[in-house]
């Protein structure tokens, strides 16, 4: 019994290390903490399991406190932790995107990676364009074609991925200057995206993307395990 679990653990962690994009987030790195490894690894595990994990209060937390949401054609609410630099998130947006059917509103919970520098800053102008009739376009954009800033310092990385979003959308700095647009984004938007972070690190979440489909809980992305998890709608009651 004991072989088995650690296979399945260690199943589970190949699947991410290939499908998910595993980082440090804004706290301790997922594979430092280790005075709670195994808890960590027990739960990324059954998060690949129809065990009920997302009708739990800290997974519902998630999806209540996200702003950023798209409208589906389906019945389901679905929320994803994401990161819009993130390679595999974008895979799973541009899959969401091909299947509104699957769902019938759809949250991004911000979780920005350190090693995708100034990613937070992407998190605070999507969440300052919450509600637009326009957001599919800003996200697809976002999900697509922003790039990575190539420099180490945040600051920097923070302009540089601001500067990209006005250039492909002016309206957004109309009546003002970057840098101004750039410190009102982060005093408006930086504690809630922090908050969603906090509520990521609190059930152990090791990285991005996380797909939370009613009951079901994945942690990294593949289109196969996905859509079989969207199609079940095991909803919570």
């Amino acid at each position: 019994m004991r072989k088995y679990q650690i296979t399945l653990i260690l199943s589970v962690f190949l699947v991410f290390s290939l499908f998910g994009c595993q980082d440090a987030s804004s706290g301790a790195k997922f594979a430092e903490q280790d005075a709670s490894a195994e808890g960590h690894k027990e739960k990324a595990a059954n998060g690949f399991e129809h065990d009920g994990m997302g009708c739990g209060p800290d997974f519902r937390a998630l999806f209540d406190q996200a702003v950023v949401e798209l409208r589906g054609t389906g019945d389901m609410d679905v929320v994803v932790v994401t990161d819009p630099l993130c390679r595999h998130c974008r895979l799973a947006h541009k899959l969401l995107s091909e299947y509104p059917e699957k769902y019938g509103r759809l949250r991004l919970s911000f979780f920005p990676r350190r090693s995708f520098i100034g990613s937070d800053m992407a998190a605070w102008i999507l969440e300052d364009l919450a509600g637009n009739k326009d957001i599919r376009t800003y996200l697809d954009w976002a999900y697509t074609d922003l790039k990575q800033p190539k420099t180490y310092d945040l600051v920097e990385a923070r302009m540089i991925v601001l500067a990209q979003f006005v250039e492909r959308f002016p309206e957004l700095a109309a009546g003002t200057e970057l840098p101004e647009l750039a410190v009102r984004l982060e005093k408006e938007h930086g504690p809630h995206v922090a908050e969603s972070v906090m509520l990521s690190s609190a059930v152990e979440l090791p990285g991005t993307p996380v797909l939370v489909a009613g009951k079901r809980v994945l942690v990294g992305y593949g289109p196969g395990p996905w859509l079989e998890a969207l199609s079940e709608k095991a909803v919570c009651q």
